[in-house]
Order: structure tokens, then C-alpha cells, then sequence
């Protein structure tokens, strides 16, 4: 076995643990400046947990690193997967102690075809949102994307949306920071009739 290999099967481990329990994600940094002792940045998604639809023996690995459109290693931000239908199926954060990048878990069945957006940017509290355009992934059982010397590299585009100049609705509704409507917000940040807040 090798010692790439050995190492895969071990931050997908600690991934699939992590995810698979209920936690109280850190809302503020430790002494060392990390949420939840190995990130970043606080995560924008404290309801997900792993979906439980398929065992833990059907996941890919995925190792990301984010660049600028200038080629810019970006090295605080969280990804989100979605699937075809727009479900959240993972999400991840930049690991400081892996050198920025990412290590995404995602479960799923042969055909699943995934696309992804980032969240990063130094403002928490109002981060900036990327689309990546143009990038899909395949579903493969116990494939391994990308690796700590050639990671698999997602380009941010030139112009990131946000979550500023947010106009009033008016209906009282609750909204997460991807426009989706939430019925009972706990923790992170939400938008409500066009004010954003952070809920702890």
C-alpha cells in the first residue's frame, strides 16, 4: 500500500466521521486562529450532515486546491458539490494544515454528475460566491481525484457574485446565502426580507 494511498484513506476517514455526526460547528476561531481546530474559515453550511442514502463504502475522494483567474492560490474558502437536481451533496473547507486545500467526500452511484460553487473571501460575513462554470465530475466509486502533489485545481471567474445590495421582499422569508428558502435557520448566515444575519 502506499503512502499516497495510505493518506487518502485517511482524510477520508476523518471526512466521513466528521460528517457523519451531528456537530456544533465553531461560529468563531480558536486561540490559533482555525475553526473547529483545522480550518479556515466557519463553515456556511451548520445544518448538512453526509447523506445516509448510500453506505459509506460508495464515496470519491476528491483533493481540490482554488486558484484565481490570475493564477493566485486562493487559500480560505469552503466548497459546495451539488448533484444535477441542485442538491447539496457535500461540502468542504480549506485545511490549514494541508496546506489550503480541500478534501471533498462524496457519496453517491455510478451516473451522479457533480458541479461546484465556492465560497471565500476574508469578510465572513459577507463572503463572495463562485459558480464554476464549465466543470463537472463523474460519480466513480472509490475513484481518487487529484492528490497532494497534483490536486485537482478549480479556477475562480473574474467576476464572484455576493450577498450585497440586497433589496427588501417584504414576505418575512428566511433564505440561505444561495437563495434557497429555509424554513428553520439555526446556525450561519441567512438572509431575511433583504438583511443578512448571523444566527448562532
Amino acid at each position: 500500500m502506499t503512502k499516497r494511498f495510505k493518506r487518502l484513506l485517511f482524510l477520508a476517514a476523518v471526512m466521513i466521521g466528521v460528517c457523519s455526526q451531528a456537530y456544533a460547528w465553531d461560529q468563531v476561531p480558536d486561540e490559533n486562529g482555525l475553526y473547529d481546530g483545522l480550518y479556515d474559515r466557519p463553515t456556511y453550511f451548520p445544518e448538512w450532515e453526509q447523506p445516509n442514502e448510500w453506505p459509506n463504502a460508495m464515496y470519491m475522494l476528491c483533493e481540490v486546491r482554488m486558484e484565481s483567474a490570475q493564477g493566485e492560490r486562493v487559500e480560505s474558502y469552503e466548497v459546495a458539490v451539488y448533484d444535477s437536481d441542485n442538491n447539496l451533496r457535500h461540502c468542504g473547507r480549506s485545511l490549514v494544515k494541508d496546506n489550503h486545500y480541500c478534501v471533498l467526500t462524496i457519496r453517491g452511484t455510478e451516473g451522479d454528475t457533480f458541479h461546484f460553487e465556492v465560497l471565500y473571501g476574508d469578510d465572513f460575513a459577507n463572503p463572495k460566491i463562485a459558480k464554476i462554470s464549465g466543470v463537472t465530475v463523474d460519480f466513480e466509486t472509490s475513484k481518487s481525484i487529484g492528490s497532494p502533489t497534483e490536486p485537482y485545481v478549480l479556477i475562480l471567474p473574474n467576476t464572484p457574485t455576493g450577498i450585497e445590495n440586497l433589496t427588501p421582499t417584504g414576505d418575512g422569508r428566511t433564505y440561505d446565502i444561495l437563495g434557497r428558502p429555509v424554513s428553520n435557520p439555526t446556525n450561519g448566515l441567512y438572509i431575511i426580507d433583504g438583511r443578512k444575519y448571523i444566527i448562532h
